[in-house]
C-alpha cells in the first residue's frame, strides 16, 4: 500500500466525519461505515511509520470520530496510542496554591504535570505555528477569585508543541464524555485546559476549542459566568480575523464545531444569565426553533413560537418543523403529520411523539413510538434511556432490560442507568447480573447512599459478603448511621455458619472484619439492643459475649415499660437467662488474669436476673409463668455458684 492510498482513505474518512457533524442526529449507517474505514486506516498506520507526527494526528482524528458517538472506550484506546507515539505523559497531582486573592491558608490544589520523551524529535509550537494570531485569553475580572490558580510550589511542566496541545485538549474532551458531570470533574479539567491555553503559540483551532470548553464550564458559576460570556463574544465576533490557512491548521484533530455552534453557545450563555431577548435574537438568526420555543415560553409568549414555526412550514415544510410545531402546541396530530410526511422513515417524528407521551406520563403508550424510533436509528442514547424508564414504570422488564443494556453500551458512565438496569434484573430474578450492574454503577457514583443500599441487598442475596461489609462502612461514611438489622443478621449468620460466598470461599475468614464493622456501628448506635445481640454472637470468648449481651439487655429495657407487654416480658426473660448462662460460663472458663473481670460480670448478670424477676412478678402474666420459673431456677443456681467461689 502506498502513502497515496492512505491519504485518499484519510480524506474519505474526514468526509464521513464532516457528513456526521452536519447532521442533527448521529447516524447508525455513518457509524458503521466509519468503523470499516477506521479499521482500514489502523491497518495502514505502518505505511507512515517514518512520519510519527502523521501517525499521532491520525490517531487523534480517529479518537475524535469516536467521541462524536460517545464511544469512550474506543476513544481512550486511540488517545492512549497517540500519547505513546508522542512520548507525552500527563498526570494530575496536588501541590500547594491559592484560588482567591485574599486567601490566607495555602492548601493543595490540582495541577497537571507534563513530560515529553526527550528521545523523540518534534517541532516546537513556535516553529510550527509561530505566525498564527491566536484569540485573546481574557482575564477574570473578579474582586475575589484569581484568574488562574497561583501555585506556591514548582511543578514539572513541559512546553507543549502544537500537536501535544491537541492531545491535551483531546484528553479534556474525553474526560467530559467519560466522567460524571459534577464540580469535581470541573476541577480536574481546569489544569488540562490551562495547559492548552498557557503556551503563547499553537494552532488556532486548538485555542478556540479550549476557550469554548472553558466558557461552557464557567457558565455554571456566578464568579466566572461573565468572563465566559465575554470570551464567547470575542470568539464569535473575531472569527474572521485569522486567515483561512490559520483557521484550518490541525482543524480535524481538535473536534472544533462550526462557527454557528459557537453562536449557539453564546445564545445559551445569554439565556443562562437571564438575557432571554438577546438569546432569542440569536436563536432566530440560527433558526434553532427548539430554543426559540424555550425563549418564548420563558417570555410567556408560547403562541408566538407556534406562529413563527407555522410560517416556516408554509415556506418549506419539513419533518423537524412539524415536530417542533407539535412541541409548541402540544398537538399530537402534528407528530402524526410529521410521520406521514416522512413516509414512515423519520426517527425524529417517532421520538418527538414518544417524548410528548412520556412527558405526560403515558408510559405504556410512548413505548411503541420509542421502539420505532430506535429501530430506524439505533444510536439515540436518550431515546433508549427513556424507553428503559417507561418500560420500567409499567413493569415491562424485558423491554426495559434491553433498553438499559443498549443505553449503557452507548453511555457507560451513567450510574442511574446501571442502577435501574440492576432493578430490572432483580425483578427478572437475575440477581447475579443485577450485582454486576450495580458494580458498574458504583464506578460512576461512589457517594450515592441509595445506590449503596441497593448494593447491600443484592450483594447479600448473591453471596458477595465482602461487598456487604464495604457497603455498610460506606453508608456509615455517607450518613453517619446504619440500622439495617436484617442485613446484619444475615451477614452474621453467614459468617457463623461458614457459608460459602459467591466465589466459593469460606465466610468465616471475614469474622475479624465483621467484628470491626460492629465495633464501628455500636460506637454510633450505643443503645440498639439488636445490634449488641448480634455483636455478642460474634464474640470470641464467653466473657466478651456476656458483656455485649448485657448491653443489649440495657438497651432493650432503657424505656422502663418493657414489662407492660407479655411479649416483651418474654423476650427480656430469655435475654436475662442468656446473660446469666454466658456470665457463669465465662467465670468457669476464666484464666487467672480474667477472674476479677469475670466475677464482676457474673455479679452484674445476677443483679440483672433479680431485677427482671421482680418486674415480671409484679405483672403476673400467664404467658410468662413457665419462662419465669426457668429464670428463677437459673438465678438460684448462679447464686449458689457465686457463694461457692467467693
Amino acid at each position: 500500500m502506498t502513502n497515496l492510498t492512505l491519504l485518499h482513505l484519510w480524506w474519505y474518512f474526514r468526509s464521513k466525519v464532516a457528513h456526521q457533524r452536519s447532521l442533527e442526529d448521529t447516524s447508525a449507517t455513518l457509524y458503521a461505515e466509519l468503523e470499516i474505514i477506521i479499521a482500514k486506516l489502523t491497518n495502514l498506520l505502518h505505511v507512515i511509520q517514518d512520519k510519527p507526527r502523521l501517525q499521532i494526528l491520525l490517531c487523534i482524528e480517529i479518537a475524535q470520530a469516536y467521541l462524536i458517538y460517545g464511544r469512550v472506550q474506543r476513544t481512550e484506546e486511540y488517545l492512549t496510542r497517540a500519547r505513546d507515539l508522542a512520548g507525552l505523559k500527563l498526570e494530575l497531582t496536588g501541590i500547594l496554591g491559592k484560588r482567591t486573592k485574599f486567601q490566607q491558608t495555602i492548601i493543595p490544589q490540582l495541577a497537571l504535570s507534563s513530560e515529553l520523551d526527550s528521545s523523540i524529535e518534534r517541532p516546537t509550537a513556535e516553529e510550527s505555528h509561530g505566525t498564527a494570531e491566536l484569540p485573546p485569553d481574557l482575564e477574570l475580572q473578579d474582586d475575589l477569585r484569581l484568574s488562574k490558580i497561583h501555585y506556591t510550589e514548582s511543578i514539572s511542566q513541559a512546553e507543549l508543541p502544537s500537536l501535544e496541545q491537541i492531545l491535551c485538549l483531546l484528553t479534556v474532551q474525553y474526560l467530559i464524555k467519560s466522567q460524571p458531570k459534577d464540580e469535581l470533574m470541573n476541577e480536574e479539567l481546569e489544569p488540562y485546559i490551562a495547559a492548552v491555553l498557557s503556551p503563547k503559540k499553537g494552532a488556532w483551532p486548538t485555542r478556540v476549542a479550549a476557550l469554548l470548553i472553558r466558557c461552557k464550564l464557567e457558565a455554571n458559576h456566578k464568579r466566572t459566568v461573565e468572563r465566559a460570556m465575554l470570551q464567547c463574544e470575542t470568539i464569535v465576533n473575531d472569527k474572521t480575523c485569522a486567515s483561512s490557512t490559520t483557521r484550518l491548521s490541525y482543524l480535524w484533530g481538535t473536534g472544533l464545531q462550526p462557527a454557528w455552534v459557537w453562536r449557539q453557545q453564546l445564545a445559551d450563555l445569554y439565556l443562562n444569565l437571564g438575557l432571554v431577548k438577546a438569546a432569542l435574537e440569536e436563536y432566530l438568526k440560527l433558526q434553532l426553533w427548539e430554543d426559540v420555543i424555550v425563549c418564548y415560553t420563558a417570555l410567556q409568549l408560547r403562541h408566538k413560537a407556534a406562529e413563527i414555526i407555522q410560517q416556516q412550514i408554509d415556506i418549506n415544510p419539513t419533518v423537524k418543523l412539524y415536530c417542533l410545531l407539535g412541541d409548541a402546541t402540544d398537538d399530537v396530530k402534528c407528530y402524526e403529520k410529521a410521520w406521514e410526511f416522512s413516509n414512515h422513515k423519520s426517527s425524529r417524528a417517532q421520538r418527538h411523539w414518544g417524548n410528548f407521551l412520556f412527558d405526560h406520563k403515558k408510559y405504556e403508550e410512548c413505548i411503541p413510538h420509542f421502539e420505532k424510533s430506535v429501530e430506524i436509528n439505533s444510536i439515540q442514547d436518550r431515546v433508549w434511556l427513556r424507553l428503559g424508564y417507561a418500560a420500567l414504570m409499567v413493569e415491562n422488564w424485558e423491554v426495559s432490560a434491553k433498553a438499559y443494556r443498549r443505553y449503557t453500551y452507548l453511555q457507560p458512565n451513567t450510574f442511574e442507568a446501571w442502577n435501574n438496569l440492576a432493578k430490572v434484573y432483580v425483578n427478572q430474578g437475575d440477581k447475579k447480573r443485577a450485582y454486576r450492574a450495580l458494580m458498574e454503577a458504583l464506578r460512576f457514583n461512589y457517594d450515592n447512599w441509595k445506590l449503596w443500599e441497593n448494593v447491600l441487598i443484592v450483594s447479600m442475596d448473591t453471596g458477595h459478603f465482602e461487598d456487604v461489609i464495604r457497603g455498610c462502612h460506606r453508608l456509615l461514611d455517607l450518613q453517619q448511621k446504619f440500622e439495617d438489622v436484617e442485613v446484619l443478621q444475615l451477614l452474621v449468620r453467614a459468617v457463623l455458619s461458614d457459608a460459602k460466598d459467591a466465589d466459593g470461599n469460606s465466610s468465616a475468614r471475614l469474622q475479624k472484619r465483621v467484628l470491626e464493622l460492629f465495633g464501628r456501628i455500636t460506637s454510633i448506635h450505643q443503645n440498639k439492643p439488636e445490634l449488641w445481640q448480634l455483636y455478642s454472637d460474634l464474640s470470641p470468648t464467653s466473657l466478651i459475649a456476656a458483656q455485649r449481651l448485657l448491653k443489649a439487655y440495657k438497651g432493650f429495657t432503657q424505656t422502663g415499660n418493657w414489662s407492660d407487654n407479655p411479649e416483651t416480658c418474654k423476650k427480656v426473660i430469655n435475654m436475662a437467662q442468656s446473660v446469666l448462662e454466658l456470665s457463669k460460663k465465662a467465670r468457669e472458663e476464666a484464666e487467672e488474669k480474667d477472674i476479677l473481670q469475670a466475677n464482676q460480670q457474673l455479679s452484674s448478670a445476677r443483679l440483672t436476673g433479680q431485677a427482671v424477676i421482680r418486674a415480671v412478678e409484679k405483672q403476673d402474666w400467664p404467658e410468662t409463668q413457665s419462662s419465669l420459673e426457668e429464670l428463677k431456677q437459673l438465678f438460684s443456681n448462679v447464686t449458689e455458684y457465686m457463694k461457692s467461689i467467693m
